[in-house]
């Protein structure tokens, strides 16, 4: 069956409003305004995102509506900070009850470096084989982390993270930028066909933001997959609209940031 990627992009390429920092990171990323999930759904949908990534908790009580326009991302695993274990993110939510929400992908987070990780291919293998049998795209979000991820921002290290992410069937890989402009393309080489975003990560300031986004686009990534860098940002739409500048059409950082004056 064809995987249906495309509606996930837009010539090619992607920005994602990433969401499910409420499990991974508990509530301190939260203010009164963005603790609403129907604010980062407005976000989404009249900044012309080309998904909204969320755990399907939140999915089944606000993916509703006219918010149905925004492709839907539905992350399938997670862990919180509560306990320090050994790194391990668990499926909790299957290919089919995505489906039923209206997924037009599904997310799986894997940590290489921990000695959980083989756990975490199985199983991710296991749900490439069931989406794929729909025609759904599965995106993989690949974090070094745990007892043997020595240097997770080794780019030899990133390079063999998208390797895996080949080899394992992922559609999109979604990993974090180390700042090494040339050593990164052999990063994307590596995943092959797999399309790579990056990570929006912590909050940064605005031009560091907007060179990260020029960075990576001259690295052969297709985008970018963002959240507390717009949505904690007070003009999120403008900060939104200087990012798909430099993603869509080439802008440089300092026409960019025109959209911020």
């Amino acid at each position: 069956m064809t995987i249906q990627i495309n509606k996930l992009l837009t010539n090619g390429k992607a920005i994602f409003l990433a969401y499910d920092q409420g499990m991974e990171h508990g509530p301190s990323d939260f203010n009164l305004k963005n603790v609403d999930p129907n604010y980062i759904l407005d976000i989404a949908l009249e900044g012309h995102y080309n998904g909204i990534i969320l755990q399907h908790g939140l999915a089944e009580k606000y993916y509703q509506d006219y918010y149905k326009d925004i492709p839907l991302i539905m992350k399938l695993n997670g862990h919180t900070t509560i306990t320090k274990n050994e790194p391990i993110s668990r499926q909790f939510c299957t290919v089919e009850r995505a489906m039923k929400l209206g997924a037009s992908a599904v997310g799986y987070t894997m940590y290489p470096g921990s000695d959980r990780q083989e756990d975490m291919m199985v199983e991710f293998s296991k749900i490439v084989d069931k989406a794929h049998d729909y025609g759904l795209p599965v995106i993989l979000w690949m974090y070094p982390r745990g007892k043997y991820a020595y240097n997770p921002t080794d780019t030899q290290l990133l390079a063999y993270c998208a390797r895996i992410a080949a080899e394992l069937g992922a559609d999109i890989l979604k990993i974090k930028y180390n700042g090494d402009l040339e050593g990164f393309k052999w990063v994307v080489k590596n995943a092959g066909k797999t399309k790579v975003v990056i990570s929006g990560g912590s909050k940064k300031g605005e031009h560091e933001l907007l060179k990260k986004v020029d960075d990576i686009m001259q690295t052969g990534a297709i985008g970018l997959a963002i959240g507390r860098n717009i949505w904690q940002h007070e003009k999120p739409f403008s900060l939104t609209k200087a990012i798909q500048s430099i993603i869509f059409h080439n802008k440089t950082v300092d026409q960019a940031k025109k959209f911020l004056e």
